[in-house]
């Protein structure tokens, strides 16, 4: 198994490894930048209005741009429509299908819509273990990515593209690199940055 936070060799990679049968290669992609993000506010309430920015549309270009070349055959996306809206620039170049997975989801902060800092520091007596207001742990957040990753590697695809969020590609990068929660949690995943994983 290759792991790489990087996208500069995406399409070498592809090359290189695609007459392998059992190659399957995944695209993991956190959302571009969204008006939330700008302001910096939590949201897991996909009825909100939060949409990419400018920006946002600009690094989901660029993404599109470097793997339009690659025939992908599976999109995954969480339910959330910033994931959607990055999807549908990214794959503009493809006809390609996609699911809807709820493991994939941003995590349930129980902090709709108030600061991220507010949340992180409710966080701070157990940041793996505390919930609030119905919201889930950062440890049950990651078994069901953890759920969503065991199903996802049985897969019989060649190229799978998975559109997500940050602390879902923090898990995601930590169980691929088997990291610590601590170091998990410490991994900065920016907007439109993608893992690659060869499996």
């Amino acid at each position: 198994m290759l792991c790489a936070i990087l996208f500069g060799r995406t399409l070498e990679n592809y090359l290189i490894y695609k007459e392998l049968d059992n190659y399957m290669k995944i695209f993991f992609v956190r959302h571009g930048q969204t008006n939330y993000n700008i302001l910096d506010l939590c949201n897991d309430n996909p009825t909100k209005d939060v949409h990419l920015t400018d920006l946002g549309k600009q690094q989901a270009e660029i993404v599109g741009d470097k793997i339009k070349n690659i025939d992908l055959d599976l999109v995954i996306i969480s339910e959330l429509p910033r994931t959607k809206e990055t999807n549908s620039i990214i794959t503009k170049n493809h006809q390609v299908e996609f699911k809807i997975d709820s493991r994939i989801n941003d995590r349930k902060t129980g902090f709709d819509s108030k600061p991220v800092s507010d949340f992180f520091k409710a966080l701070e007596p157990d940041i793996f273990n505390l919930k609030f207001n119905n919201g889930e742990s950062f440890k049950e957040e990651k078994q069901r990515v953890y759920s969503f990753l065991s199903e996802l590697k049985s897969l019989n695809y060649k190229n799978i593209l998975v559109v997500t969020h940050s602390e879902i590609l923090q898990i995601i990068n930590g169980y691929y690199k088997n990291l610590s929660d601590q170091k998990m949690w410490n991994t900065k995943i920016d907007n439109c940055q993608v893992l690659e994983v060869d499996i």
